[in-house]
């Protein structure tokens, strides 16, 4: 009985083997330097080969951090990412979420998304100042965003019954709390890069939420 106790008490479990693989891993991970090229191949990748504005933003990441980030986003809006989410309810849950977090530059670049799929412009102005769309399909997606931020990912009883009236399944919601988390994250980063102060671009402060005040003149200069 000793002796199997012993064998049994030595025999790695697999949580043990990736504890070491993991320490593994971050003691091979040590920071490197990066070149100039580097850099402009990660511009030129993200610009070029994928079709982005080159923002301002991008330029206060490494090389490498730009590509992850990008890899990241880009992977989400694919067709097939979600089982129910599309890439156009992703930018609804997405709007909202940067509005509730009051991120700038990623509330202009996800209402201009929303402008560019002919989404009524009054509907936009809506949920980027906070609002719940008149559109029900919007709408749903748009309360459920806010639920989720409203208790950090804890869906209340009442809170899901009031969701499942409006067709949401538990599945859904996984989605839904997994996107509202993603771009929440992305806030933190966006709202860190702002006060460093990088610059947004104009075309992002037309469809942000100061374009009719902090951003009036400026706007209407550019159109001349």
């Amino acid at each position: 009985t000793d002796t199997r106790s012993r064998s049994v008490a030595k025999k790695p479990t697999d949580r043990t083997m990736f504890s070491k693989s993991l320490i593994l891993a971050l003691s091979l991970a040590g920071a490197t330097a990066y070149t100039k090229k580097d850099r402009e191949d990660a511009i030129k990748w993200i610009t070029e080969e994928k079709g982005f504005p080159h923002l301002a933003a991008f330029d206060k990441m490494t090389p490498k951090m730009l590509k992850t980030v990008m890899t990241n986003y880009l992977n989400l809006v694919s067709p097939d990412a979600l089982e129910f989410l599309t890439p156009l309810d992703l930018e609804v849950i997405w709007t909202a979420t940067s509005a509730a977090n009051n991120c700038e530059i990623c509330l202009s670049f996800h209402a201009g998304a929303l402008l560019g799929a002919e989404k009524p412009a009054d509907e936009v102005a809506t949920m980027a100042a906070g609002g719940v769309p008149k559109d029900p399909k919007m709408a749903r997606l748009v309360i459920a965003a806010k639920y989720v931020l409203a208790h950090k990912g804890i869906l209340l009883e009442r809170e899901k019954l009031h969701l499942s009236s409006m067709g949401f399944s538990a599945e859904e919601l996984v989605e839904v709390t997994f996107a509202v988390g993603q771009m929440t994250g992305l806030n933190l980063l966006y709202v860190h890069l702002i006060a460093e102060g990088v610059n947004i671009e104009t075309f992002l402060k037309g469809a942000g939420p100061f374009k009719d005040t902090v951003y009036a003149d400026e706007l209407k200069k550019a159109e001349l």
